[in-house]
């Protein structure tokens, strides 16, 4: 979707609210704008994530801590041996959003979303962590423990950044066909060295 083409959707779409052909939907506004927006980024060659959507809804810290122990029953058979201290855990969590807050400048709902995804990573990712035992709340304290809390975050980055590589190909590969069905006239190395200069 180029530019002119993304212009007209969005005008249309404006248009049609305006006259009440959506019904007044906010939801379906919103939903074809974001549609919308989404093809002429992607078109555009940006990597387009959509927000996670998580079984809790995450909106302050004790659903980190529901979010968790939901997590530990699914994936340890050893779940009844796992203490909780609710008081101790709210303490936790409380200084875990605090830590993501301050260590990426980041707003509060942002920083309990990524508590979240940090969560979700470490029992995603049992390769790395290796809890002989369920784990407690307590792997993310902010002292002893941070390194959890750090290597959770290079997985999730190192994964971000293999879905834009991955994006990245696939868009050099969609626009190197469009290229050889378009010019008949470009020699084959000329469209490698397009393709070359593109991968830089």
């Amino acid at each position: 979707m180029d530019f002119d083409k993304f212009l007209g959707e969005m005008q249309k779409l404006i248009t049609a609210s305006q006259q009440g052909d959506l019904f007044g939907n906010k939801d379906v506004f919103i939903d074809k704008s974001v549609r919308i927006c989404e093809e002429f980024l992607k078109a555009s060659g940006f990597s387009v994530r959509r927000p996670m959507n998580y079984p809790n809804k995450i909106k302050k810290p004790d659903d980190l801590i529901k979010l968790f122990y939901m997590l530990v029953e699914k994936n340890h058979e050893d779940y009844l041996s796992v203490s909780s201290n609710t008081s101790r855990d709210r303490a936790i969590a409380k200084a875990f959003v605090k830590h993501r807050i301050e260590d990426g400048n980041l707003d509060y709902n942002t920083a309990l979303q990524q508590c979240g995804m940090i969560i979700t990573q470490v029992f995603k990712r049992t390769d790395v962590f290796k809890f002989d035992t369920a784990p407690s709340f307590g792997i993310f304290g902010q002292g002893d423990m941070a390194w959890v809390t750090e290597r959770a975050v290079q997985l999730i980055n190192e994964d971000i950044k293999k879905e834009k590589e991955i994006f990245h190909k696939q868009t050099i590969d969609r626009m190197t066909e469009e290229l050889e069905k378009e010019s008949s006239g470009i020699s084959l190395e000329e469209l490698e060295k397009i393709r070359a200069r593109m991968e830089k």
